[in-house]
């Protein structure tokens, strides 16, 4: 499902429009099961690349939130560097696989 597919549409359609009925407390979940299922539209395995991300992510944003000071910073740049090096790994696995 591409942005510019009349898919995309319709599928942008139908989560806005579940996003503003839903409770603001369940709007994470929305957001969450749609994000995997257009992630998953593309191809289905990557899904678990996006549960490593969003598993140190989760974490990373507990950590952050019950320190103080600089641990917050060391906390925030550990998770993005995590969050880089799957990315990192997964476009060097794929460009070596294909050469």
């Amino acid at each position: 499902m591409l942005f510019n597919s009349v898919e995309f549409l319709f599928f942008f359609i139908i989560v806005t429009t579940l996003y503003f009925a839903l409770p603001h407390k369940y709007r994470w979940v929305l957001l969450l099961i749609a994000s995997c299922t257009f992630y998953m539209s593309f191809v289905p395995i990557y899904i678990l690349i996006l549960f490593v991300t969003i598993v140190i992510d989760y974490f990373a944003g507990i950590w952050i939130e019950n320190s103080q000071g600089k641990q917050r910073k060391w906390y925030l740049i550990g998770s993005i560097v995590s969050t880089c090096l799957v990315l990192f790994f997964l476009n060097t696995s794929i460009f070596l696989t294909q050469t």
